[in-house]
């Protein structure tokens, strides 16, 4: 199945325990800043995100939701 990851740029915190589970190495660090002055994580590659949805679980904030393609 595919599909994406949606980041809260807001809720993030960039501490990039997404990039550590992420079987795809898919996500990374933004080159922007959220309001706290944080970097926060971005997807580099969507088009290889296979929906496991480990980003979204281990997200300590809970800012990332998983989108499948129907």
């Amino acid at each position: 199945m595919r599909g994406k990851p949606v980041i809260d740029t807001e809720r993030c915190k960039g501490c990039m325990l997404c990039n550590a589970v992420c079987p795809e190495n898919i996500m990374g660090v933004g080159e922007s800043f959220n309001k706290q002055g944080l970097a926060y994580a971005i997807c580099v590659n969507e088009e290889a995100c296979t929906t496991c949805r480990s980003c979204a679980i281990i997200c300590p904030e809970a800012a990332i939701k998983i989108i499948k393609y129907v």
